[in-house]
């Protein structure tokens, strides 16, 4: 199966992969999203010092064609919900990253024309927040069956040679299908023995979302094409539609145009739902509510008559609790301003991803919790005089700490 729209193609791209200045800016990416290093041990920092002399030797290495890049650093993580399961992490070298950053950078503008509306995942301009957003207007509209899915180790599954053809349907650059090639079987590195990557893309490396979202393309425009309300990020989506009988149909051709591609759906986490019921999708939980009982003269906003709501997951904040639960531990020796510089970025991070949400209760109780895990930090014991010695506008005003009510838009002074 090739990516649709497939006209005009692109038949010299290499030298603008390798070209300097490319390379130059993909450094640049690299190095401000920091990371880790590869199998090399060579760190940003180690890099960094290097970074032209590396640069120049990389751009001679793709341009004579005599690049291979190094097999990736395997890491097992827990699973997000599920901290027993693992789930792998490939960790390409820098001097990699760069060049797949340089390749991302000349792959997207070709590919993002014929990406689907339904696809929100790492695209320029498109969030989690506009998936969302997607949904619920959806939901207002009368779609309130949920097809809700979740494809079996996408990132290890996917097929080689498919991907490539799909690429190659719109460049023709044999070169840079054969970087492509050396990228996916690089292989990786576990406990000091390399093992080869037949099929799959790692998760972790900078190209494998650009690839993620030129594989499931195929399967954006065919649920599109039948009528369906897809709404995708990366590998996860959901299916909004009017009916239970609809839902069923849908799920069914999900399972076939997913089969085409070599794909499977994992059987326990695939459901059915209605709103009434709830379903999560992103980190959040949306559901229809009791809703308030009021007499129409009492309703201010018409917006959400049909009492839809969207809270964080239960998993989501209980990461988040452990995130500064681990952060604020009472044997960590840090003052008082660097304690809170080292939580602010957490809670500014998952405060503003929530913010648009119903949190208002939740927010007022993390924010109480936060300023309590603070003052036993401080005092070293939970029953303190901390509210003494640091009360909460000290906190805030002197030593800066986030509140995340005041995130939420209409609560900002």
């Amino acid at each position: 199966m090739t990516v649709e729209g497939t006209v005009k193609k692109f038949h010299s791209l290499i030298d603008k992969v390798y070209h300097l200045t490319n390379l130059k800016m993909a450094w640049g990416t690299v190095k401000a999203n920091r990371g880790s290093g590869g199998i090399d041990k060579v760190g940003i920092p180690e890099f960094d010092e290097v970074a032209e002399s590396e640069l120049q030797k990389l751009h001679e290495e793709l341009r004579t064609g005599t690049y291979k890049p190094l097999p990736v650093r395997r890491v097992n993580i827990p699973k997000r919900g599920n901290p027993k399961e693992k789930r792998p992490l490939g960790i390409p070298s820098i001097r990699d990253r760069v060049c797949q950053q340089a390749l991302k950078n000349r792959l997207e503008p070709i590919f993002e024309p014929i990406f689907s509306e339904s696809s929100f995942g790492y695209r320029p301009g498109r969030s989690a927040h506009q998936a969302m957003r997607k949904i619920y207007h959806e939901i207002l509209d009368g779609y309130e069956w949920v097809v809700d899915a979740d494809l079996r180790d996408f990132f290890g599954t996917v097929h080689h040679e498919r991907l490539i053809d799909m690429i190659a349907g719109k460049v023709s650059d044999g070169k840079v299908l054969k970087l492509i090639r050396l990228m996916l079987e690089a292989g990786y590195m576990d406990k000091g023995r390399k093992y080869p990557t037949p099929q799959g893309t790692p998760q972790g490396g900078v190209a494998s979302p650009l690839f993620s979202n030129i594989y499931l393309n195929p399967f954006d425009h065919a649920m599109e094409k039948k009528g369906y309300k897809l709404t995708r990020f990366a590998d996860d989506w959901v299916v909004l539609c009017k009916t239970r009988a609809e839902a069923e149909k849908a799920l069914k051709d999900a399972k076939e145009i997913l089969q085409s591609l070599g794909l499977i759906l994992h059987p326990e986490k695939t459901r059915i739902t209605k709103i009434d019921w709830g379903f999560e999708f992103l980190g959040y939980k949306v559901k229809r509510g009791k809703g308030l009982r009021l007499p129409k003269s009492k309703i201010k906003k018409g917006s959400n008559r049909q009492n839809i709501y969207a809270i964080p997951t239960e998993k989501s904040v209980k990461r988040f609790m452990d995130t500064i639960r681990e952060r604020t531990k009472r044997r960590i020796p840090l003052n008082m301003q660097d304690l809170i510089d080292w939580i602010n970025p957490v809670i500014r991070g998952w405060g503003n991803y929530y913010r648009k949400a119903h949190v208002r209760k939740l927010f007022n109780r993390l924010q109480r919790w936060i300023v309590r895990r603070i003052w036993s930090h401080r005092c070293k014991r939970w029953r303190n005089n901390g509210w003494k010695r640091y009360p909460e506008p000290v906190l805030y005003q002197t030593f800066k700490l986030v509140n995340l009510l005041s995130l939420i838009p209409d609560l900002r002074r």
